[in-house]
């Protein structure tokens, strides 16, 4: 009988176990965010147990969930547990009359089954890969010594993977590791980038576009991230003599930088985007700050920051408050920065517990690019503030100041009075919403309880706002599991 068999680990999809009786079923999921510790992998380890005597400390038959007390066995995550603070280890039940397909699907829904839902007129934007699929290639190619495409890599699982997930424009982050320190060498990089380049192509479709980008971290201080409208072929190093671009006879024009002053150039020659990778932590500790009034940060070609739910503190009732706090620092100082969803994992395939460690950008756009004709309009939306970031629980696919949307600016009258309407929608019951505004010296917070909510609703905030004074205004909101969605500025004159 299973109540006989030893407690063991269970690897399960959505991240949850269920008991059924013949009175009925019983379902326990923890959050789905907030209950994995961030990592750069995002390993399934099994996450839900069942059996007797778990751990020595459940006498009988049980089931659960369960973290991995060694983790992954490689280092400590970005944790943090003060002293003195109440942290809370939530789960959820779900008793129901519903047996089997029809309890999972209960279940399934309150993340609409790990996939990020479609809103009208907008496209999901996902950014900080190191999956190397193109250093995979390269390196099967120098093995077998001709241009082959292993089966394995002919069609990905990760591809499979973010289709099923909802999202629709994946923006790399290649040559993290192994190939790196080959992007300084002019011989090695520009095949390296071709390859990146050509199989972006291959693997975008009408539905779906992959875009080349990378990690850098090198010139500026801290981990950065490129990106750019279209195919640009250029090397991380500029040896003494070298031009800033020249034409290359196989790969075109090439540029060589070797200073923060030639990263600029670049980027408004080719009209790219660059931003903090996970800052204020890990090798970006410190960043943006350091550089906040060097010319390529005041640039517009700066986006800003980046977005994960880092470092996990349980007491906290939001994720990622370190990016928030950098958000309204960044419009304190009076630059207009965004901060953009990433992700920052190395291995996305059908075992991996993806969707726990992710988050999107829902950019205001109404159709993919194909990747032959630019991505320019993507690049567009990210540096017009024109996207809200989300877990994929909760929603706002709308949210105004007056006649004005994020990265927008309001001219605020004399009375300095101004309504919010904002459309919510969520599947956990709402916790609270927060107007968050600066007058670029200190934040301010008002808060909205959003407690009396239940399950699976959807809301119209409106409310009059006093923005006297105030250069800025933006909006979040949490649910029960802390699962969110975050707007960007709307900027006031």
């Amino acid at each position: 009988k299973a109540a006989d068999k030893a407690a063991r680990a269970e690897k399960t999809r959505n991240r949850f176990i269920s008991l059924e009786t013949k009175d009925g079923a019983v379902a326990i999921f923890p959050p789905p965010h907030r209950y994995f510790f961030p990592l750069d992998e995002a390993y399934n380890l099994g996450f839900t147990w069942h059996g007797k005597g778990f751990m020595d400390e459940v006498p009988g038959f049980g089931i659960g969930i369960r973290q991995e007390l060694e983790g992954d066995r490689r280092w400590v995550p970005w944790s943090n547990a003060p002293p003195g603070t109440d942290q809370e280890l939530g789960l959820f039940w779900l008793p129901s009359l519903d047996r089997g397909e029809k309890l999972f699907d209960r279940v399934k829904a309150f993340t609409h089954d790990d996939r990020f839902p479609s809103v009208p007129g907008h496209r999901t934007f996902t950014s900080h890969y190191h999956i190397e699929h193109a250093t995979k290639l390269i390196e099967a190619r120098k093995k077998k010594g001709t241009p082959v495409l292993p089966p394995i890599l002919r069609n990905p699982q990760f591809v499979e993977v973010f289709k099923n997930s909802g999202i629709e424009i994946v923006h790399l982050a290649e040559f993290h590791n192994r190939l790196g320190r080959l992007r300084r060498d002019p011989d090695e990089a520009l095949p390296l980038l071709e390859t990146l380049h050509d199989e972006c192509a291959r693997l975008s479709d009408e539905k779906f576009l992959l875009l080349p980008g990378e990690e850098p971290n090198i010139h500026l201080g801290g981990h950065w991230i490129s990106f750019f409208p279209r195919p640009v072929m250029w090397v991380l190093n500029r040896a003494k003599g070298k031009p800033f671009v020249e034409e290359h006879p196989k790969f075109g024009r090439v540029y060589h930088v070797g200073s923060p002053e030639d990263v600029l150039k670049l980027m408004e020659v080719e009209e790219g985007l660059m931003w903090t990778a996970h800052p204020r932590i890990k090798a970006s500790t410190g960043f943006p700050d350091f550089y906040r009034d060097k010319p390529f940060f005041k640039s517009d070609r700066y986006l800003g920051g980046a977005w994960k739910a880092m470092p996990a503190d349980l007491s906290r009732p939001r994720l990622g408050w370190r990016v928030l706090d950098l958000l309204d620092d960044m419009s304190n100082w009076g630059t207009r920065k965004y901060v953009v969803g990433e992700v920052d994992i190395f291995q996305v395939d059908r075992t991996t517990e993806f969707y726990g460690h992710a988050n999107v950008n829902y950019l205001r756009l109404d159709h993919i690019p194909r990747f032959e004709d630019g991505w320019a309009p993507v690049l567009k939306a990210l540096r017009d503030g024109a996207f809200f970031l989300s877990t994929g629980e909760v929603l706002m696919p709308r949210f105004m100041i007056g006649d004005r949307q994020s990265g927008e600016t309001l001219k605020v009258g004399p009375e300095g009075r101004a309504k919010l309407q904002a459309v919510l929608s969520w599947t956990f019951p709402m916790s609270f919403a927060e107007v968050v505004t600066g007058d670029g010296k200190k934040v301010y917070r008002e808060r909205i309880d959003l407690s009396h909510t239940g399950a699976f609703g959807k809301q119209t905030l409106e409310k009059e706002l006093d923005l006297k004074g105030k250069s800025w205004v933006r909006l979040e909101a949490w649910d029960v599991a802390t699962n969110g969605v975050i707007s960007q500025p709307l900027w006031l004159e």
